[in-house]
Protein backbone atom coordinates (compact mmCIF):
# COMPACT_ATOMS: atom_id res chain seq x y z
CA UNK A 1 0.00 0.00 0.00
CA UNK A 2 1.33 3.35 -0.81
CA UNK A 3 1.73 5.71 2.08
CA UNK A 4 0.33 9.32 2.22
CA UNK A 5 2.82 12.20 1.80
CA UNK A 6 3.17 15.76 2.70
CA UNK A 7 4.51 18.77 0.99
CA UNK A 8 4.81 22.34 2.07
CA UNK A 9 3.64 24.47 -0.19
CA UNK A 10 5.82 26.80 -1.93
CA UNK A 11 3.22 30.14 -0.49
CA UNK A 12 5.53 31.66 2.03
CA UNK A 13 2.48 33.67 3.15
CA UNK A 14 0.33 30.16 4.10
CA UNK A 15 1.03 27.45 5.87
CA UNK A 16 -0.53 24.57 3.78
CA UNK A 17 0.55 21.29 2.79
CA UNK A 18 -0.12 19.42 -0.68
CA UNK A 19 -0.92 15.72 0.44
CA UNK A 20 0.31 13.14 -1.97
CA UNK A 21 -0.65 9.43 -2.72
CA UNK A 22 2.23 8.12 -4.77
CA UNK A 23 2.57 11.18 -7.40
CA UNK A 24 -1.05 12.18 -7.24
CA UNK A 25 -2.02 14.88 -5.25
CA UNK A 26 -5.15 14.36 -2.67
CA UNK A 27 -5.68 16.94 -0.74
CA UNK A 28 -4.46 19.90 1.82
CA UNK A 29 -4.01 20.56 5.36
CA UNK A 30 -3.66 23.77 5.92
CA UNK A 31 -4.46 26.91 8.37
CA UNK A 32 -7.72 28.80 7.13
CA UNK A 33 -7.68 32.12 6.07
CA UNK A 34 -10.64 34.69 7.33
CA UNK A 35 -11.95 33.33 10.08
CA UNK A 36 -12.70 34.32 13.78
CA UNK A 37 -9.42 33.10 16.33
CA UNK A 38 -12.26 31.16 18.08
CA UNK A 39 -12.65 29.35 15.14
CA UNK A 40 -11.04 25.94 14.60
CA UNK A 41 -7.77 27.31 12.53
CA UNK A 42 -6.90 24.36 10.74
CA UNK A 43 -9.18 22.93 7.46
CA UNK A 44 -8.49 19.56 5.48
CA UNK A 45 -9.96 18.56 1.99
CA UNK A 46 -9.55 15.58 -0.21
CA UNK A 47 -10.29 15.32 -3.78
CA UNK A 48 -8.48 15.66 -6.91
CA UNK A 49 -10.43 16.28 -10.42
CA UNK A 50 -10.17 14.74 -13.08
CA UNK A 51 -10.33 11.31 -11.11
CA UNK A 52 -12.72 11.64 -8.55
CA UNK A 53 -16.89 12.39 -9.74
CA UNK A 54 -17.92 15.66 -8.26
CA UNK A 55 -19.58 15.44 -5.12
CA UNK A 56 -16.66 12.80 -3.85
CA UNK A 57 -14.91 15.49 -1.89
CA UNK A 58 -14.71 15.51 1.54
CA UNK A 59 -13.13 18.45 4.10
CA UNK A 60 -13.12 19.40 7.88
CA UNK A 61 -11.64 21.87 10.20
CA UNK A 62 -9.81 21.07 13.83
CA UNK A 63 -8.31 23.30 16.06
CA UNK A 64 -4.80 21.86 15.76
CA UNK A 65 -2.51 20.47 12.79
CA UNK A 66 -2.37 16.56 14.52
CA UNK A 67 -6.53 16.48 14.38
CA UNK A 68 -6.80 17.80 11.19
CA UNK A 69 -4.00 15.09 10.00
CA UNK A 70 -5.63 12.19 11.85
CA UNK A 71 -9.27 13.33 10.42
CA UNK A 72 -7.84 13.50 6.88
CA UNK A 73 -6.33 9.99 7.20
CA UNK A 74 -9.71 9.02 8.61
CA UNK A 75 -11.51 10.16 5.94
CA UNK A 76 -8.56 8.80 3.28
CA UNK A 77 -9.04 5.52 4.54
CA UNK A 78 -12.80 5.56 3.36
CA UNK A 79 -12.61 7.11 0.17
CA UNK A 80 -9.90 4.81 -0.92
CA UNK A 81 -10.98 1.90 -0.94
CA UNK A 82 -13.89 3.33 -3.92
CA UNK A 83 -11.11 4.64 -5.75
CA UNK A 84 -8.98 2.01 -8.59
CA UNK A 85 -5.96 2.54 -10.31
CA UNK A 86 -8.25 4.53 -13.52
CA UNK A 87 -9.18 7.13 -10.99
CA UNK A 88 -5.37 7.72 -10.47
CA UNK A 89 -4.37 7.43 -13.64
CA UNK A 90 -7.13 10.07 -15.07
CA UNK A 91 -5.54 12.98 -12.64
CA UNK A 92 -1.97 11.82 -14.48
CA UNK A 93 -2.57 12.15 -17.81
CA UNK A 94 -4.03 15.66 -17.34
CA UNK A 95 -1.30 16.73 -15.14
CA UNK A 96 0.89 15.84 -18.18
CA UNK A 97 -1.43 17.10 -20.46
CA UNK A 98 -0.91 20.27 -18.65
CA UNK A 99 2.81 20.51 -18.25
CA UNK A 100 3.22 19.70 -21.78
CA UNK A 101 0.94 22.07 -23.20
CA UNK A 102 2.36 24.54 -20.83
CA UNK A 103 6.12 23.47 -22.11
CA UNK A 104 5.32 23.97 -25.21
CA UNK A 105 4.30 27.83 -25.22
CA UNK A 106 7.04 28.46 -23.06
CA UNK A 107 9.20 27.31 -25.84
CA UNK A 108 7.05 29.11 -28.55
CA UNK A 109 5.84 26.33 -30.46
CA UNK A 110 2.49 26.22 -32.49
CA UNK A 111 0.11 23.73 -31.17
CA UNK A 112 -1.24 21.29 -34.24
CA UNK A 113 -4.90 23.42 -33.83
CA UNK A 114 -2.83 27.06 -34.75
CA UNK A 115 -2.13 25.17 -37.77
CA UNK A 116 -4.44 24.97 -40.98
CA UNK A 117 -3.10 21.29 -41.47
CA UNK A 118 -3.77 20.17 -38.29
CA UNK A 119 -0.04 19.06 -37.57
CA UNK A 120 2.34 20.90 -35.43
CA UNK A 121 6.04 20.12 -33.96
CA UNK A 122 6.46 19.32 -30.41
CA UNK A 123 9.34 20.85 -28.29
CA UNK A 124 11.24 17.57 -28.56
CA UNK A 125 11.19 17.73 -32.07
CA UNK A 126 8.57 15.17 -33.37
CA UNK A 127 5.69 16.00 -36.01
CA UNK A 128 2.33 16.04 -33.73
CA UNK A 129 -0.98 15.92 -35.16
CA UNK A 130 -4.28 17.39 -33.55
CA UNK A 131 -4.97 14.28 -31.74
CA UNK A 132 -1.82 14.01 -30.18
CA UNK A 133 -2.68 12.20 -26.80
CA UNK A 134 -0.74 8.98 -27.39
CA UNK A 135 2.43 11.36 -28.19
CA UNK A 136 2.23 13.52 -24.88
CA UNK A 137 1.11 10.23 -22.80
CA UNK A 138 4.40 8.28 -24.14
CA UNK A 139 7.46 10.45 -24.76
CA UNK A 140 6.52 12.66 -22.21
CA UNK A 141 5.07 10.82 -19.51
CA UNK A 142 5.47 12.14 -15.99
CA UNK A 143 6.85 15.73 -17.53
CA UNK A 144 3.90 17.52 -14.73
CA UNK A 145 5.26 15.37 -11.37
Amino acid sequence: MTALTRRRSDDEHQETWHIYFGDVRVGTIGVRAGIPTSADQWGWSIGFYPGMEPGAQRSGSAAKFDEARAAFENAWRELESTLNEDNFEAWRRSRDFHAWKNRMWAEHCRMPTQNENGWSKCFCGEPIPVACEAHIHTVHRGIGA
